[in-house]
């Protein structure tokens, strides 16, 4: 028998079909794709990477049109002229010019803001003398939270929640993982000074005194101490007012050997501002079991939790979860409802777990095909180079640093109805040789030619699909990073379904797959010959069906006409 020259399905189903190094290649990489799914970061939605940033300078006295033309309309200016900018726009309010910044989508942001700042700094002077310093700002796309906790009661007020949720944002940015955290509603404790213009004129106290001493005794100082034993000591001046005490006892003045006090001439409260400006509410709906509690629409504070870029927000979510359920158990009140109105984590947990299901819905389903078609043997093997073929994806995911969320997902999907066709097509060719073609070849032999054959039709079916998908690495800007898991996930996914094909397959068939036997050979000019005893043969009535409807096709013109 004269043998075709092998490409490169050939050549790998040659060289792996009877090598130890199969096992190893599937044992590798359905470990990479064990750890992959346990190490590669989870969460809703792609990293995108938008370099912001706010600009914000201070111009007492000015009115709003001053601060337009004096300060908003040379920072836009300056800002204008810098190379990597996307837009700019600015805001202007009476004594106060801000001026927001985003880069273009990709921009390192830590080089960004060097720039930025380097080059408001350098162009200070176009901007007026009694001008503060410009303050820079960076708005990072990362500080999103992803866990949102709110506090709800009908026995304390939005001051007493605000205190509480206070306190457990405190304890909370220590947890692993977590960047950011946010209190948002309620109403903040203030210590009032109401100044009385009757007492001030009474004890020859000017407002300028009053302001100033209150300025100058709200700090803290470190001071030089003695020197002992040839060391200065160092002295720590603690002056920060912290209770309406020590406002009352701060002394502004001394008439006529009388110590003059802020109590004496103020007015003096603690506590939450009186004016309402904000309102914060929170209400169970009809359907949770807590609405029958009655208790109605409580006042209502949030905590929002943000992770830190390239953590995985499942393990963020569950760890600021059991932090606030230990916080539960030790100070927060029976009478306070703790409840989680926001969790991405969970989401991408369950978006993960959903993957999982329709990947066994998928499995069960070209199983229970190639079942009824081929035979259980060769409906296993394709069964076992899907999991195979997303480890690999996964792990390639993991080194590249794609994280698992609804995109990444959305690509595996997609391409779970693409992976499986090129092992499909490698085993039931090779199911055709092993049961239709005669050959005194032997079965190793027959199985490298049925990979082969198919070899040159499939990759170029499988480039083909490549190219199409990795054609979206073109798109720029937001949209590019947003569907960057797909260009990149769909190419490797198809690239590792065709190794998988040429490898495991025909490793697999080799051995699993019965071959019946041999009922001939063929000669090299063509024509058969009887190699031994003719076999018993199942008839295939699909296969009957087949050519009974496509040989007039081909036979016939008139056929192949009408």
């Amino acid at each position: 028998m004269t043998e075709a020259p092998l490409n490169l399905a050939g050549r790998l189903a040659r060289t792996f079909i009877t090598s130890k190094l199969t096992t190893v290649f599937l044992l590798a990489a359905l470990l990479l794709g064990a750890l992959a799914v346990l190490l590669t970061p989870r969460e809703e939605n792609p990293q995108i990477v938008v370099p912001g940033a706010m600009v914000t300078v201070a111009l007492p006295g000015a009115t709003a049109e001053e601060v337009d033309r004096l300060v908003v309309a040379p920072l836009e200016g300056v800002l204008s002229e810098m190379t990597g900018l996307d837009h700019s726009y600015g805001t202007a309010q009476p004594g106060l010019g801000t001026v927001q910044v985003q880069f273009k989508v990709g921009q390192p942001p830590e080089d960004s803001l060097v720039k930025l700042y380097n080059r408001v700094i350098a162009n200070r002077g176009r901007l007026p003398a009694d001008a503060a310093i410009p303050l820079i700002q960076a708005v990072d796309a990362d500080d999103v939270p992803i866990v949102t906790v709110t506090l709800a009661s009908s026995a304390y007020d939005d001051f007493g929640l605000k205190r509480l949720a206070d306190s457990m944002a405190e304890r909370l940015r220590s947890t692993p993982g977590v960047s950011v955290v946010s209190v948002y509603g309620g109403r903040n404790r203030e210590i009032d000074v109401a100044l009385d213009p009757v007492r001030l004129q009474s004890f020859s106290i000017s407002l300028a005194e009053a302001r100033g001493a209150l300025g100058a005794s709200d700090v803290g100082l470190n001071l030089s101490g003695p020197a002992r034993a040839g060391r200065l000591e160092r002295l720590r001046y603690s002056g920060e007012l912290g209770s309406v005490a020590a406002v009352r006892d701060l002394v502004i003045g001394v008439r006529n050997g009388r110590t003059i006090k802020i109590g004496d001439v103020a007015t003096i409260s603690d506590g939450p501002h009186v004016e309402i400006t904000r309102l914060s509410r929170f209400g169970f709906a009809a359907g949770d079991p807590r609405a029958k509690l009655g208790e109605g629409e409580m006042p209502a504070v949030t905590i929002a939790i943000a992770k830190k870029k390239g953590e995985n927000a499942v393990t963020v979510s569950e760890a600021v979860a059991n932090r606030v359920a230990r916080m539960q158990a030790s100070f927060i009140p029976r009478a306070v409802h703790v409840v989680t109105t926001r969790d991405d984590g969970q989401k991408a947990d369950e978006a993960v777990n959903a993957l999982m299901e329709h990947l066994a819905i998928a499995l069960i389903t070209v199983s229970f095909i190639m079942l009824l078609f081929l035979g259980w043997r060769e409906a296993l093997i394709v069964s076992v180079t899907v999991p195979v073929i997303f480890s690999i994806t996964l792990g390639a995911d993991l080194l590249g640093g794609v994280t698992i969320n609804r995109i990444t997902l959305f690509a595996l999907i997609l391409a779970l109805g693409l992976l499986v066709d090129a092992s499909i097509v490698v085993i039931e060719n090779i199911h055709r040789h092993y049961h239709h073609e005669r050959s005194d070849a032997s079965q190793e032999d027959v199985t490298v030619l049925a990979t082969n054959e198919i070899g040159g039709a499939t990759n170029l079916a499988t480039f083909a699909v490549m190219l199409v998908f990795a054609a979206l690495l073109l798109v720029t800007g937001m949209a590019g990073d947003y569907f960057y898991p797909i260009a990149y996930n769909v190419p490797i996914a198809m690239l590792a379904s065709i190794i998988v094909a040429y490898i495991v397959t025909p490793w697999a068939a080799n051995r699993w797959v019965k071959r019946p036997a041999s009922t001939g050979g063929i000669l090299d000019d063509g024509s058969a010959e009887e190699a031994g005893a003719h076999a018993e043969r199942k008839p295939d009535k699909l296969r009957d069906a087949y050519l009974w409807l496509i040989r007039p096709l081909q036979e016939h013109s008139k056929a192949r006409r009408a």
